[in-house]
């Protein structure tokens, strides 16, 4: 039985075999239309990537640093004549305006000084209106030959005597009233009172023999100087009227838009860094001297520059290159680039606007393989 079971499978095998041979053959020498209507194994699958098409934009190389902020012209008033103060006009955060008195100073004994010198002045005019009068009376005398030339010389010496006593005395009157208009503090120009150091009844001395505290502080602060260092690697492109940004510490982020106005144009020895200025108009007084700020210069300037996302650009040991479908196929494009600010690239050559550039050079498929462009909007 078991040798009858075994001769059939043999044969089941052999006809299998036939069979499968004659299907081959069939298929061989079938017409082409038939052999094309068999199923074919599965394409392989065309891999999409995402590409962005360089655009223009204004790019701007900025260099952000510290700023402090100083009044546009601050003065210290010191006394120049000793003397008790009888009024002091002016406290700290007043607003005062060019030539306003802010103390006095009394000085009664040159008071008296004056009244002296000017009591002189008057006997002084009246001896030379004497001596002029004379001097014509000389005059008459002599043409009528009444008098001597000596009398008549003499005469004339008293007159021009007069004349000059009374110039000294005038001279006298002018040196004490401008004394005395030292005893009037007053204010240099239009700003603000920083600092207030006396009362009134306090004894204050003349500053011209040696330095002593000042009355008053005054600072003008309509217009306020920003002080920055700029570091030497960026001094090549420093020049007045450059933008600059200001943002200073606690008023909730408020930038005030300002220029360079000046620099030093020399680098300090120490720290290598040359000092700059910026003027900001302070009409509603919200900066004052002293405050600390954020300054953000903008060193260089390129309007309407070609950019790319940083990501899209990659390098090698020949340089700069980007990822660009053409055709359906991944080509290397080499470029030159230029100045690369907030995640953006310049692109100064080697690249068209219109090209399809991949997003993200890293890990690209490599040159020459089939892909699928899909556009993306970077904006």
């Amino acid at each position: 039985m078991q040798m009858q079971n075994f001769r059939w499978a043999i044969r089941f095998g052999a006809f299998g075999t036939v069979i499968a041979i004659g299907i081959g053959a069939y298929l061989l020498t079938a017409p082409e239309s038939v052999r094309a209507a068999a199923p074919n194994p599965p394409a392989a699958t065309v891999p999409s990537v995402d590409t962005i098409r360089p655009k223009h934009a204004d790019m701007a190389h900025k260099f952000d640093t510290n700023g402090t902020m100083e009044a546009f012209e601050t003065t210290d008033l010191y006394p120049k004549v000793s003397g008790y103060l009888s009024e002091v006009r002016a406290d700290i955060g007043d607003h005062v305006t060019a030539g306003q008195v802010l103390a006095i100073v009394q000085i009664p004994e040159m008071e008296k000084e004056l009244a002296e010198a000017q009591a002189q002045l008057a006997a002084k005019r009246a001896n030379a209106a004497l001596q002029q009068v004379t001097l014509e009376r000389q005059d008459m005398l002599f043409k009528g030959r009444g008098t001597t030339e000596q009398a008549l010389d003499e005469a004339k010496g008293k007159a021009a005597v007069a004349a000059a006593e009374v110039d000294l005395a005038a001279a006298t009157v002018d040196k004490i009233r401008t004394v005395l208009g030292y005893t009037r503090i007053v204010a240099p120009f239009a700003g603000v009172v920083a600092r207030r150091n006396v009362n009134r009844g306090d004894f204050v001395q003349a500053a011209t023999a040696g330095r002593t505290n000042p009355l008053f502080t005054v600072q003008r602060i309509d217009v306020i100087r920003v002080f920055c260092d700029v570091p030497e690697s960026d001094v090549a492109s420093l020049k007045a009227g450059i933008r600059a940004s200001v943002k200073p510490y606690g008023l909730n982020g408020k930038i005030f838009e300002g220029k360079v106005t000046r620099f030093s144009r020399r680098l300090d020895p120490t720290t290598r860094n040359m000092r700059t200025e910026i003027d900001l108009n302070n009409p509603g007084e919200l900066l004052y001297p002293g405050m600390y700020a954020q300054v953000s210069l903008e060193i260089e300037r390129h309007p309407g520059a070609l950019t790319l996302p940083a990501p899209s650009v990659a390098a090698d040991a020949s340089g700069k290159f980007v990822n660009v479908v053409v055709q359906g196929r991944i080509v290397h494009q080499a470029i030159q680039t230029g100045m690369a600010e907030g995640g953006m690239v310049e692109v100064l050559s080697g690249l068209p606007p219109t090209a399809d550039v991949v997003m993200v050079a890293q890990g690209a498929p490599p040159p020459g393989t089939v892909v699928k462009a899909a556009p993306h909007d970077a904006t």
